[in-house]
Order: structure tokens, then sequence, then C-alpha cells
């Protein structure tokens, strides 16, 4: 586990521009991980993958967090702090490849969903897509036959997604909230990948501005400004009145 440098921000930053939230999250890991091979890196479970990347964003900007979200039904700006702590689940022992789960009647093989899996619909059409496929690339009839969403009554199916989602609690974090003006109450989906990416995003933004006003000032070039410490920059940016 590593920082990241001036120069690591702006390459993860460029190389996530047109990349899907799965395929910047293991861009992350990948940077902040350089000696896991890729491969291991995308069959990490959500929940591992989402801790991982939980403890890289403390390491980078701090373990506490501000965010706004949105009342959906006056569309009142909410602000929201929280720290990490209250985001990170308990650590489980080593994670089973594959689980049994019963609804019934029913006996399903089950196993987590990884970033394989979420490169896979990435291009999904829609959510109901999306989750169709997921579910039956990581549930299986005990015999190993495939399982479709749509061809079990819902109560079972619903059953089977909250099992799979209890074995990777750290994959699935929602805020129960309360809106101060109108009293709706709704649960809001906590995403450390895209959280952690806008982060990246106006830091990324930050430095470039610092690029920008020191070349034009200095005439030096971006990898000799990049090179600087962040305490020299600000002392050059300050003597110029930034």
């Amino acid at each position: 586990m590593q920082g990241l440098t001036a120069k690591e921000i702006l390459s993860v930053w460029e190389a996530g521009q047109f990349q899907t939230p799965a395929e910047r999250a293991l861009t992350l890991l990948s940077t902040f991980c350089p000696e896991t091979p890729w491969n291991e890196l995308e069959r990490m479970s959500i929940g591992k993958r989402d801790a991982m990347l939980l403890t890289f964003r403390e390491l980078l900007f701090g373990s506490q967090f501000t965010a706004t979200t949105t009342c959906p039904h006056c569309r009142l700006l909410v602000d929201l702090g929280f720290s990490a702590a209250e985001v990170r689940t308990e650590t489980q022992g080593v994670q089973p490849e594959s689980f049994l789960v019963s609804v019934g009647q029913y006996q399903f093989s089950c196993r987590l969903p990884d970033s394989h899996d979420l490169l896979a619909v990435r291009h999904g059409r829609d959510t109901e897509e999306i989750a169709a496929v997921l579910f039956a690339r990581c549930v299986r009839q005990t015999n190993g036959d495939e399982v479709e969403l749509t061809s079990l009554p819902d109560e079972v199916s619903e059953a089977v997604v909250a099992e799979i989602a209890r074995h990777d609690p750290q994959g699935d974090i929602r805020f129960d909230l309360v809106c101060p003006d109108c009293s709706h109450r709704w649960e809001a989906i906590f995403d450390i990948v895209t959280f952690a990416w806008n982060e990246i995003g106006a830091w990324a933004g930050r430095l470039l501005r610092q690029v920008h006003t020191l070349a034009r000032a200095y005439g030096w070039r971006e990898a000799e400004i990049l090179a600087l410490s962040p305490f020299r920059r600000r002392m050059y940016l300050e003597m110029l009145g930034e």
C-alpha cells in the first residue's frame, strides 16, 4: 500500500477520464497496490475492494468525510458529515469461494460479485438487465446449472440477494436520512468509488492550476513543478499573490 505523488495523481485522473466506475476502482487499486497482480484485484469481492479504497482514501484525505445529497421529496440540499469508522463494517474472516443459500424449497450455490463481474455489465442498458446478468453470474443451482432471475418468485430472488449482501456488508453501505425541512425519510447509498474519484478529480484540478500559474510565472516545465513538495509549491504561489 502506498500514497500518491503529484505526478501519479494526474496520471490516475487522466487514465480514468473515460472509464466506468468499475474500471476506475481498479485503476485506483492498481496504483495504490502496484505489487498486486491485476487479476487478483479483479477477483476481490466488492466489499473487500471498497474496504481497501476506504483505507486509501483515509491515507490521502484523512478519516473525515463531508458530502451533500438531495432530498428526493422537496429537493433540499442536505449536508452530511461522517467518519471512515462509521462506514467501515467489521472485518470478516476469510471469505468462502461459495456458500449455500436455502429459501423454502429452493437451494442455491452463491458467490460474492467482484470487479470482473462489474466489468461484464459495465455497458448494461438498464438496472434490470445489469441485475439479471449479475444474478446469473453469481448464483447457481446446487447441481451447477445457471439460474435466471426472472424464473424465480420475487420473494426468493430478493432473499438470495439479501443473503449475498449479508456475506459482504462493506459492498452495500447505506445511510438512513431524514430531511430537516420536510421530514421525508429515505435511504442513500454511500459509494466509496465515486466519492474518492471526485476528490481525486478536485485534487488534480488544483494541481493543474498550480502548474499553469507557476509555469507562466517562472517558465518551469510540468515535471519540475510536480517534483516540488506541496509546501514549496504553496510558498511560490504565495509569493505570486495566489
